[in-house]
């Protein structure tokens, strides 16, 4: 019997009895209409299908739809479409990776082109004629699309304006504002002219491959990193992907087996945007943040806050969280706390409000040399290790190809302090990876860290006025008196010699000629022996040998290995106690452990630049694109981007990227511009030019301009010797990636399969050379991102082709070419979510690839649009009468320009 207050169910209400009859009947009744809304619908689809699709030009130009009946002349262009079910994607086994710990196989067959006109050659045609034609791909694991199933929208699908953000600044990928990623990377030595050289290190076999790709190398099989690490899930077959150009992308999982006994995931508390500088707010922030004492230093501003994001990413994909962000103001840890992956960080009011930064010409905090996060980092790094901390300080363009810890803790225990070796002299480090572990907080190691932060402040507050350059002149700019790595060296120079040296910073700055400075040295009586560090080994045991975001040992071999080091005696400051204890070491971290891109110490075979960072398993531990240019591009090239790093960046091109992302894109396909030119000035003035003209093409059109790859066998690319990756050596021009497709729609890169022995173990990839010469972060696709961003992938879905002299006008270009006319170009092009123009083919000079057509007599929007966005990527403006000037490893300039 039911409790009083509850009468049966039968009684409570007549309603009750009848609800699972209606819920049935309306259940009916919606069946019927979906039913009927849809044959509308599909009828309406396919009607517009036709009149995109269906049309087939008429003699004089004009295009008449296939109906029985014929129709008024169009402007309206034929495109040969790529349509019909969409292909599976192939899914592999969970394989994180740094950037991305979802992996995916390559890409799916592209679907065949639908073939508008019984004249037109379909794509899937001459694919089939390819003498090497693209390997079987095993079954898809996702589940495939039913043949039946109605083919995608004609259109692209409407992309919500994201929230419209202020421009406020341009932040370009040239080498004084992009090469040090604003001031988190520490400049390398510069060529008047040319890009910041970076360094390399890797450390196994000499022949280059990428994941997935097996060649012979020194008698082992070596395997090139091809996989694809982006995550490509959150796509339902037969739809579109969720994700969005511009917008968000989840972080992925990472396995629980990353990262062994070093993984410090979940095992950490956030902060809340504090001022670390705060009386007693670094103490609390390290008990925080730390990990068995373990705590990893990281500086930026809010133009670098997307590099530190993707380091958030990469640190998380080997099983590390145990970071601190330090930012130089509380809106750019406000950039990151408010992004999509839960970044936690602390701002810092060091030195906030100092007199001499005016008169030193420091107050800028978001060039290239952010001084304040320059010193505090040391003044951080020198009272962490104070507190009984092992902290280790990274620059943002940093990458952990493994968890470093197994080494660092195993062979490495007995030294105290690591550098990064530039010079083969410890007194020339690196200082963009430093590490201290059981430093005594009185003890040498905490002495060169506290030292140099006493140096700088002797500086900045040199008495009785600012310090003089050695002409007499004011010193300006923190590169000039106070760069933290020439103060550093001369620090450890002084610990090593036990007496108080300065070779580079306070007494004697840069000087314009070696050879003054040189004569300098020797009349102050510095050493001239070299500095050399002393011989060790160390031995690496199997079990030291750390394991990749896949769970693959890195390609280092147990045994004996040497490693430099230097006793550090330091000269004053020292208790008795401490004074009697054995000396603190610092060690050169081998290549193995920490390499750069290029220009610095070891065999240039491990290096960045020789592209064996394309290899898997890794050869190197720690990758540091030290000397890169392009850094996210290269980032990309190498795999190692974690795609929706870019929500957290600071936007010029927001608003208009958003407006061109609703358009579509455009791609420009047959681009051979300078390939078979030997002379690299005219080779890239070719290039550069046809870039430009991509981009007025396709900002006309209303679409983002993808940008192609370079075919990595062009004749004027520089070349490497034995073991450089695909032979190419080419800093100042170009990254070598073998990431991109083999058939991808942007149409660049070089032959499939690749040369010199790389065999691509994921179907669809191909090796190309993506330009860093000609290159933005913003509104642009290079052709890297159009082929494994996520985002982009629905673009190559939905792809219609047309021939370039469709589009050419009467009129000629800037160049005397045939030209687009601007005027109704956007209508003629719309629909497909991405258009390739074809070069090939061409009765108007445009068949052989070395040029693209330019935009004539653009309307006022269009030469909007066109500005804007050279305004913000000015590298890229190559429209003549600019040009590559005034030596092939610029960017352009107008020859014709007056100086004053």
């Amino acid at each position: 019997m039911p409790p009083v207050d509850q009468a049966p169910v039968a009684e409570r209400h007549w309603f009750l009895r009848v609800l699972p009859t209606l819920q049935w009947l309306v259940l009916g009744i919606l069946v019927l209409v979906t039913a009927i809304f849809y044959e509308d619908v599909n009828a309406m689809r396919l009607a517009a299908r036709a009149a995109v699709l269906g049309p087939k030009t008429t003699k004089d130009g004009g295009v008449v739809h296939e109906t029985g009946a014929s129709q008024a002349p169009s402007n309206k262009l034929e495109l040969g479409r790529k349509g019909g079910p969409r292909a599976p994607l192939l899914t592999a086994p969970p394989a994180p990776d740094s950037a991305a710990p979802v992996p995916m196989a390559g890409r799916a067959p592209k679907v065949s082109v639908v073939t508008l006109d019984n004249t037109r050659e379909s794509k899937d045609g001459d694919e089939a004629k390819d003498a090497n034609p693209r390997p079987v791909l095993p079954p898809p694991i996702a589940t495939p699309i039913p043949q039946g199933s109605p083919p995608p929208e004609l259109k692209p699908a409407a992309v919500p304006s994201p929230k419209t953000e202020p421009a406020n600044g341009d932040w370009l990928n040239n080498e004084e504002q992009y090469v040090d990623e604003l001031g988190e990377d520490e400049p390398a030595a510069e060529t008047e002219g040319a890009p910041v050289e970076t360094n390399d290190e890797t450390a196994s076999t000499e022949t280059p491959v990428h994941e997935g790709q097996e060649v012979e190398a020194g008698g082992k099989t070596a395997k090139a990193d091809g996989h694809d690490y982006t995550p490509r899930s959150g796509t339902a077959p037969g739809s579109g992907s969720s994700l969005r150009p511009g917008g968000p992308v989840p972080l992925p999982d990472v396995p629980a087996s990353i990262g062994g006994e070093w993984r410090s995931i979940g095992k950490t508390q956030p902060l809340t945007g504090e001022d670390l500088s705060a009386p007693g707010a670094l103490e609390a922030a390290a008990e925080k943040r730390s990990f068995r004492k373990e705590i990893i230093v990281m500086v930026a501003n809010e133009g670098g806050a997307i590099l530190a994001a993707n380091a958030v990413a990469n640190l998380r994909s080997v099983g590390i969280e145990h970071y601190l962000i330090v930012t130089n103001e509380p809106k750019s840890c406000e950039l990151l706390m408010n992004g999509p992956w839960g970044i936690t960080c602390g701002y810092t009011s060091y030195l906030k409000n100092h007199e001499r930064l005016k008169d030193y010409q420091l107050l800028n905090e978001e060039g290239a040399t952010p001084f304040r996060l320059w010193w505090v980092r040391f003044h951080f790094l020198d009272r962490l290790v104070q507190l009984g901390y092992n902290p280790m300080y990274i620059d943002t363009d940093v990458s952990f190809r493994v968890n470093p810890y197994p080494l660092l803790k195993g062979p490495f225990k007995e030294y105290s302090l690591f550098a990064q070796d530039e010079s083969g002299h410890f007194n020339g480090v690196n200082i963009g990876w430093i590490y201290a572990q059981n430093a005594r907080p009185n003890g040498r190691v905490r002495w060169v860290l506290n030292q140099t932060v006493t140096r700088m402040m002797e500086i900045l507050e040199h008495q009785p006025t600012p310090l003089t350059r050695w002409d007499g002149q004011p010193v300006v700019g923190a590169k000039e008196a106070l760069w933290d790595q020439h103060i550093y060296n001369d620090v450890l120079e002084s610990c090593v010699y036990g007496e108080d040296m300065r070779r580079r910073s306070m007494q004697r700055l840069i000087e314009p000629r070696d050879d003054l400075r040189r004569a300098w040295e020797v009349e102050q009586g510095y050493p001239m022996d070299g500095a050399a560090f002393d011989e060790g080994r160390v031995v690496v045991n199997a079990q030291d040998v750390p394991l990749t975001a896949r769970g693959d040992p890195m390609d280092l071999r147990a045994g004996s290995h040497a490693v430099k080091f230097k006793p550090l005696t330091c000269y004053d400051h020292f208790t008795p106690d401490e004074a009697s204890e054995a000396p603190e070491k610092i060690a050169a971290a081998p290549p193995w452990l920490v390499a750069g891109w290029s220009g610095v110490h070891g065999d240039e075979k491990f290096q960045g630049v020789s592209g064996n960072w394309n290899l898997y398993p890794p050869r190197v531990a720690v990758a540091h694109l030290v000397g890169g240019l392009a850094k996210q591009t290269t980032f990309k090239s190498l795999g190692w981007w974690q795609y929706g790093s870019d929500a957290f960046r600071k936007r010029s091109l927001h608003r208009l990227q958003t407006e061109l992302d609703r358009g579509g894109a455009l791609a420009v396909a047959g681009l051979r511009a300078g390939v078979d030119v030997d002379d690299a000035m005219e080779a890239t003035s070719l290039y550069g030019a046809a870039v430009a003209n991509v981009v007025r093409l396709a900002l006309a059109a209303g679409r983002r301009p993808v940008i192609p790859a370079l075919d990595c066998s062009a004749r004027w690319i520089t070349r490497g010797g034995p073991g450089t990756f695909l032979g190419v050596r080419d800093r100042l021009h170009v990254v070598v990636s073998g990431r991109c497709d083999a058939d991808s729609a942007a149409g660049g890169g070089g032959p499939h399969p690749a040369p010199g022995g790389v065999v691509f173990e994921e179907p669809g990839f191909g090796a190309c050379c993506q330009s860093v010469q000609f290159d933005c972060n913003e509104g642009v696709i290079p052709q890297v991102d159009l082929d494994r961003d996520p985002r982009f992938e629905a673009l190559q879905d939905d792809v219609a082709y047309v021939k370039v002299d469709e589009l050419l006008g009467s009129g000629v270009d800037e160049d005397g070419r045939p030209a687009v006319d601007g005027a109704g170009l956007e209508e003629k092009l719309k629909g497909p979510s991405l258009v390739v123009v074809e070069l090939g083919d061409s009765a108007r000079g445009y068949g052989d690839g070395q040029h693209v057509p330019g935009l004539r007599a653009p309307d006022a929007k269009q030469a909007e649009r066109v500005l804007e966005f050279f305004r913000t990527c000015q590298n890229m403006n190559c429209v003549t009468p600019r040009t590559v000037w005034p030596n092939e490893n610029s960017f352009c300039d107008d020859p014709n320009r007056k100086e004053g």
